[in-house]
């Protein structure tokens, strides 16, 4: 009894210091790293899955598909489960669930279960962020949460960059089934640290209300059917009735949410913190701070695979100086935050992504390595000054009983803006290459430019095939010079979409100007 007795008198003196919040800060970093990193390690293993259980490319990215949804989906249950269970409960229950489902995809025996395994991974995966943002806000004072954040975002920020890259390694080296196996031992080892040190809240402390289900339904069928549109509607053609009657349903939904939200007593989103202007800003920038992450996660790696010709492990080698940079740049970031004003670091941090994408604007696959990675660095110093100040804001913004709320939601809004920038840009840099490939088909010498604005538009000759309506040398002189039609058009529709993209990101500056500036302790 006396040994229980010193060592809980000694853990809690442990924890009444200063150093039991960093490492508290440690655990959560690695959870969320953990959580962000599985949301791109997977897509270069697709072709591998698709070889292992049979199936076709379709039905294959249901594993990153139903993986997406279900994040969504959970991040908006964060808050009220975290007023039911507690921080500590919640985190490191997600974390096992997100663990143990980890477990389930490496030994998956179907394609039927690697779904349902990754759907749960998800359930876990998406509580983690909110949850993890939330502990930072009760674990740290208003004027130290700057710099919290900004360590915590590293994680965030590097994971969906190295990615691709690491799952390329793991996959060429091993089995698709290593990229799910890598995330067992890093579990364990923090659930297990989080355990031991972790404090856990009174009851007191916890914010227990009735479960809003009827606008938890209406929010998920707007979720998922707005998300179903945007990842398919290039593909199945933004006017066809499937993604119309998706889009449909998304706003029926979100329509029948705030209905519901305005008139129940405990809501799910509470409509009130809209009329906070920090909050409702950070919600509007996390949407152009989107942009400006896939901007260069997005579009970057497909212009060095598709029209340089690099393998995917290549081009993730050549995202790394990004992800260098602003996994260098966010504590720096963070601790700015605690000094200056929310306003100038947002500006200043949106400026700079929104010129990084512009600077692509000349971007050909000839480009020196000062071309391909100078702008990365500007890119990564401008997303660590925009997200930082940005999160440190919208928390300090809201009352201390509606954080975990208000990061559940501000988590959903930052997948729903990089789901929405990956669908604009896709179908932005798709309309411009054909656009440009029409153009230039014009130019080539032909009696019927027509039948050449049919076979650019299809990408292919097929047509000319089909038909045999010229003969064989000038076919094959057609095929050769449309062929490098396409592939010019194709790096004019990319460079138009990184002068797009950046130029949405600095129509945002205004934005950023109307952040509320806080006065704060000193930082010693």
């Amino acid at each position: 009894m006396d040994s229980n007795s010193r060592k809980e008198r000694s853990m809690n003196r442990f924890q009444s210091t200063g150093c039991y919040r960093w490492i508290v800060l440690g655990i959560i970093m690695m959870g969320t790293f953990m959580a962000i990193l599985d949301s791109s390690i997977v897509n270069v293993a697709l072709p591998h899955m698709m070889s292992t259980f049979g199936v076709n490319r379709d039905k294959i990215e249901w594993v990153v598909t139903a993986f997406m949804l279900a994040s969504a989906v959970a991040m908006t249950l964060a808050g009220w489960l975290a007023g039911q269970l507690g921080y500590k409960v919640l985190y490191l229950s997600s974390l096992f669930i997100f663990t143990a489902s980890s477990a389930a995809c490496a030994l998956a025996w179907s394609y039927n279960s690697l779904i349902a395994a990754r759907v749960l991974q998800a359930v876990g995966g998406g509580a983690i962020q909110p949850i993890g943002m939330a502990i930072m806000a009760d674990l740290f004072e208003p004027h130290e949460r700057g710099r919290a954040l900004g360590i915590w975002g590293t994680g965030i920020m590097v994971g969906p960059a190295i990615g691709p890259t690491l799952g390329g390694y793991l996959t060429d080296w091993f089995s698709w089934r290593a990229i799910f196996s890598v995330n067992i031992p890093v579990g364990i080892v923090t659930i297990v640290s989080g355990l031991v040190i972790m404090k856990s809240e009174s009851a007191s402390k916890r914010r227990q209300v009735p479960f809003d289900g009827w606008g938890f339904g209406f929010l998920s069928v707007a979720l998922i059917a707005g998300l179903i549109a945007l990842s398919n509607g290039q593909e199945k053609g933004w006017t066809s009735h499937y993604i119309l009657t998706c889009l449909a349903l998304t706003i029926v939904g979100l329509v029948f949410f705030v209905t519901v939200e305005a008139s129940v007593s405990h809501p799910l989103l509470d409509l009130k913190l809209f009329l906070i202007r920090n909050f409702t800003l950070s919600m509007i920038l996390a949407i152009f701070r989107a942009i400006g992450l896939f901007g260069g996660l997005f579009l970057l790696p497909l212009f060095l695979e598709n029209l340089v010709g690099y393998t995917t492990i290549q081009a993730g080698l050549w995202m790394m100086p990004g992800a260098v940079t602003v996994g260098i740049m966010m504590p720096f970031a963070g601790r700015l935050t605690d000094r200056y004003s929310y306003r100038w670091l947002v500006t200043m941090g949106t400026a700079l992504t929104g010129l990084s994408l512009i600077l692509y604007g000349n971007l050909d696959p000839l480009s020196r390595a000062l071309y391909i990675i100078g702008p990365q660095v500007v890119r990564g110093i401008g997303l660590a000054f925009m997200m930082t100040p940005l999160l440190t804001a919208a928390l300090n913004a809201v009352p201390v009983e509606r954080v975990a709320m208000a990061s559940s939601f501000l988590n959903v809004a930052q997948r729903v803006g990089g789901s929405f920038g990956i669908a604009l840009l896709n179908t932005f840099v798709t309309n411009s290459a054909h656009v440009h490939a029409v153009r230039l088909g014009e130019l080539l010498p032909t009696q019927s430019n027509g039948f050449y604005r049919l076979a650019l538009k299809s990408s292919s000759l097929h047509f000319f095939r089909s038909h045999g309506i010229l003969p064989s040398g000038q076919l094959k002189a057609l095929t050769a010079s449309t062929s490098v039609i396409l592939h010019h058009a194709q790096v004019l529709g990319f460079e138009n979409g990184f002068v797009f993209a950046g130029l949405f990101l600095i129509a945002g500056v205004p934005l950023s100007m109307l952040l509320k500036s806080y006065s704060r302790q000193p930082v010693v």
